[in-house]
């Protein structure tokens, strides 16, 4: 085997390794907080020694902004797609809400760490959390509500506040969800009513 070919096997082992540690660290982060998320547990949860965490995320801090960041990037990437699917401004804001609730469903320890980071008290981690959705607001903004409204099918609001607020409303009910992935309100609920409070 060339040392190109074993650089590339290295390379692939770490990240295969540093994926088996985010995913014990979303379950971890999401049962016990962070504060009372332990790393020693997150490392033998994910089948390494205790201190092989360290050897991929300098610091407990770095690990839960390097989840966030990687959830958020897969949260968007997922709605994206599917709203981008459709041409319609309305029922761009429809796949939005059943695209979002079925990746927090697909995703729940990692969407339950994003959730706790939202309504949490570490103002750093909010602010952060807050940086890596920007993308997601500007989905809302750019390509649903301006579109909607350009078109005549959504009533003259304010983009970026009705972006923020719709953010809310799907963080919040998607936020309510039981441990096997079932929501307290549908997404089709959920957008039925957006989507009648933004209509003409």
């Amino acid at each position: 085997m060339s040392p190109r070919y074993k650089e590339e096997d290295r390379q692939e082992l770490r990240e295969q390794n540093r994926k088996a540690l985010l995913e014990a660290a979303a379950v971890e982060f999401a049962r016990e907080s962070y504060q009372g998320a332990n790393t020693n547990r997150i490392a033998r949860s994910a089948g390494f020694a205790s201190g092989t965490l360290f050897n991929y995320f300098p610091t407990k801090r770095a690990l839960i902004l390097a989840l966030l960041e990687e959830t958020a990037q897969a949260h968007f990437d997922f709605i994206a797609s599917a709203v981008r699917d459709e041409d319609a401004p309305e029922r761009r804001l429809e796949k939005f809400f059943q695209s979002g609730f079925e990746f927090i469903s697909q995703n729940l320890a990692p969407a339950r760490v994003m959730v706790n980071t939202i309504y949490g008290a570490d103002e750093d981690f909010k602010s952060h959390l807050y940086q890596v959705y920007v993308p997601m607001f500007q989905l809302l903004m750019s390509e649903i509500l301006s579109p909607g409204i350009e078109a005549g099918t959504f009533r003259p609001v304010e983009p970026t506040t009705m972006s923020n607020l719709l953010m809310i409303i799907y963080l919040g009910t998607a936020s309510q969800v039981t441990d096997d992935g079932k929501f307290l309100l549908g997404a089709e609920q959920v957008a039925d009513f957006v989507s009648h409070a933004l209509r003409r």
